[in-house]
């Protein structure tokens, strides 16, 4: 595969603006007053030549060991290579290695042809065996009864998910690369000296791989039943499961250490503003200025996510006869994962699905295991197409008109999905990740033996207020505060749908004719709110601001020939 493609973080630059600082409780006030908490700028060469290959093989073979008894089993491989960039413009990141590709690099700044560092950055898995076995029986003999079952490996050929091969290019410094200002001068954030072109821009944000990025891959199995009776009819019921291993996922790198106390003027020693002073490969302390740190956040991408997912399937389905087809499809499901996001809300400053690509606590990534952000527990959805049965051979004008339409759609019913509750103050002190995400990953505290499912759920108010509780920043705290309130622990509204759709054929000669359709979108107009604002400290907070589309009606006349 080839990409060639301009590409970079912050190209144009932006600001982000602090709802607690300078001014507590509303970003645009610190927009207003002219404080952002930091700058960043992409600067450098865009053009990215990003090359990947791949070599898979697979054999396949069934066995009919009875009558009734097929066996089909597999094994496929895949050897997929890590991502390349024609002019090695890719860096690494491992603290306290020097390269020795480019010497005048920071100490942790690695390139292809670095010892240990090939031309991809992440070492090529070459283990990529995947079997399959499945099997198929007939219990009775009849053909009216089946029974099968199967289980497989599949592996993931990007080693970095979906997007993953484009993003370590894009923050490949002296090359590409962003530089992060921690608390700027809104009127000119470089103070007059922007990075020279080729010059290591500290504080360096980093967008990078984990150095031993793993292969992910998954294992799915099921259980099927299936009878069919009358002579169009077929009744399915399954179980499928699937397990997610090695998925990848954001993280910081280079995490700030929280420091409790205050200073000898009274400041508290860990504040959002000298974040960049605590981190751990940060090139300098509390006593420096932040101009003299050498790294800002990292971003790595890697491989430690997991991810289960269990579901009891059915199905009953007519074929079609007698001017009539159906399916209708019943899911019960759980879906539980680490992260369900990777890099889709990007450096907006709101979640645009309910969850944060980065960890709450950077040193407790165990904590985030919760609900996926898909996990819709019970879903029911109904198909059908019928072809009216009057005046299928019309001749009166009005037969003409009423006859021979064709009615067809489909109905979903679906309870809501999981979303996450946040604090968008920087309770924990930890500085922004701008190039993971745009918003803090802070939440608040749960309210022992309150229910945050247990609200009034209208627009105005969804979640019960009094299960969440804000935490209010102590410097005094011996230990970081984070709150007790889990990833996806809050429940969105459900879906209810009906797409209908009427046509019809007018015949003009042999071989040609008008199609009418007549489309009906939501026919019913139900209300399908979205999620509501999760951000607790937002004056909106908890409140539905917007819903998914209304009605819509679609005329359509079609010439066939």
């Amino acid at each position: 595969m080839n990409v060639n493609v301009l590409q970079g973080i912050a190209t144009n630059g932006f600001f982000v603006f602090d709802p607690g600082f300078p001014i507590a409780g509303d970003g645009f006030a610190a927009f207003l007053f002219g404080q952002p908490v930091f700058f960043l700028q992409g600067r450098g060469d865009f053009s990215r030549g990003i090359r990947g290959n791949a070599l898979n093989g697979y054999a396949q073979d069934s066995y009919k060991v009875t009558p009734r008894l097929t066996l089909n089993y597999g094994l496929r491989y895949d050897l997929p290579f890590p991502y390349t960039e024609i002019h090695n413009r890719q860096s690494l990141w491992i603290p306290g290695r020097k390269s020795l590709v480019m010497p005048n690099a920071p100490v942790g700044l690695l390139y292809p042809g670095d010892p240990g560092v090939p031309a991809g950055l992440v070492p090529t898995f070459k283990k990529g065996f995947a079997p399959r076995f499945g099997f198929a029986w007939d219990p009775t003999g009849n053909s009216n009864w089946l029974v099968t079952s199967s289980y497989g490996i599949f592996y993931e050929p990007y080693y970095t998910g979906q997007g993953g091969p484009l993003q370590a290019p894009i923050s490949a410094a002296p090359y590409l690369q962003t530089a992060q200002i921690s608390v700027p001068s809104f009127a000119d954030p470089f103070t007059g000296n922007p990075p020279a072109p080729g010059a290591f821009a500290t504080p360096l944000t980093n967008l990078t791989l984990s150095p031993n990025l793993p292969l992910p891959y998954s294992q799915d199995w099921d259980l099927n039943v299936q009878h069919s009776f009358g002579d169009n009819f077929l009744l399915e019921v399954g179980y499928v499961g699937t397990k997610g291993t090695k998925l990848p996922r954001f993280i910081e790198g280079n995490p700030a250490v929280y420091v409790p106390g205050f200073d000898s003027t009274g400041q508290p020693l860990s504040t959002s503003g000298n974040a960049d002073r605590r981190r751990l490969y940060s090139g300098c302390t509390l006593s420096d200025a932040s101009s003299i740190c050498t790294y800002s956040s990292t971003g790595l991408i890697a491989g430690i996510a997991n991810s289960s997912y269990n579901a009891l399937e059915t199905s009953l389905r007519k074929r079609f006869s007698h001017g009539m087809a159906f399916l209708a499809s019943y899911t019960f499901s759980k879906s539980i994962d680490d992260a369900s996001s990777f890099n889709m809300t990007g450096s907006a400053a709101k979640p645009v699905a309910g969850e944060n690509d980065l960890a709450q606590n950077p040193f407790d990534l165990a904590a985030e295991r919760g609900r996926s952000l898909f996990d819709s527990r019970h879903r029911l959805v109904i198909s059908y197409q019928w072809d009216l049965p009057l005046w299928r051979q019309p001749h009166g004008w009005y037969q003409q008109i009423l006859g021979a339409w064709q009615l067809s759609g489909i109905a979903t019913v679906a309870s809501g999905t999981p979303f996450t509750v946040f604090d968008s103050n920087d309770v924990s002190q930890q500085g922004g990740a701008p190039e993971i995400t745009g918003f803090s990953a802070n939440r608040p505290n749960l309210v022992p033996g309150q229910n945050p499912n247990a609200g009034p759920r209208t627009a105005h108010a969804w979640l019960n207020p009094a299960a969440f509780q804000r935490i209010t920043p102590n410097p005094d705290s011996p230990v970081q505060q984070f709150g007790t309130a889990g990833r996806n622990i809050a429940q969105g509204p459900g879906y209810a749908d009906w797409d209908f759709a009427a046509s019809k054929n007018i015949l003009v000669t042999e071989g040609t004719q008008f199609q009418f359709r007549a489309e009906f979108f939501n026919l019913l107009n139900h209300t399908n709110f979205r999620l509501p604002d999760s951000d607790i400290s937002s004056p909106t907070f908890n409140q539905i601001l917007a819903a998914q589309p209304p009605r819509l009606i679609q005329l359509a006349l079609k010439f066939q020939f």
